[in-house]
């Protein structure tokens, strides 16, 4: 259980390094493999994973509890690393060209979203037990918080999406 937060913070660590390489153009996301660009692929993977694997832990942690750990182990590390490739997305959109800057948006909403997702899922995973059950920000509190912003992350990605289609 001692390897799990030192395995946060250096996932952590990870995405603030690859965001800043990025932003720095010492990493290049902005070729394309196909129609579109690899920060959007990677994005488009991160953000997936997100929107099918909520749900399906929802549902797997109560038809398998004895999987439990195993699935929050996949929950955990798999948002990290959804998170990872979502931020190298906003980092390649960020160092994009003047006249080619995007319009941010609902892309900044939805980072902002999924930066508060991170900090709830982490203090819910790693800082629960101390949280007690007592002051206005309680355990019970951070999930409600956390389930919610899922929520504001399924409606702001559609509406992304959408607007990025056009």
């Amino acid at each position: 259980m001692r390897w799990r937060p030192a395995l946060a913070i250096v996932i952590l660590l990870l995405t603030a390094v690859l965001a800043a390489a990025v932003f720095a153009d010492v990493v290049e996301l902005g070729s394309f493999a196909g129609p579109y660009r690899i920060s959007h692929w990677a994005a488009w993977i991160g953000a997936l994973f997100v929107a099918v694997y909520a749900p399906a832990y929802y549902f797997l942690r109560r038809a398998r509890p004895k999987s439990a750990k195993l699935l929050l182990d996949i929950h955990s590390f798999g948002f990290l690393l959804a998170f990872l490739l979502i931020t190298a997305h906003l980092a390649g959109q960020l160092s994009r060209p003047p006249q080619a800057y995007p319009e941010l948006g609902e892309g900044i909403a939805l980072f902002i979203t999924m930066v508060l997702l991170v900090a709830t899922g982490m203090m819910q995973r790693f800082a629960a037990p101390n949280m007690g059950s007592k002051g206005w920000y309680t355990v019970k509190t951070n999930r409600t918080v956390h389930v919610s912003l899922l929520s504001a992350f399924y409606i702001i990605i559609v509406v992304h999406v959408l607007n990025g289609l056009g």
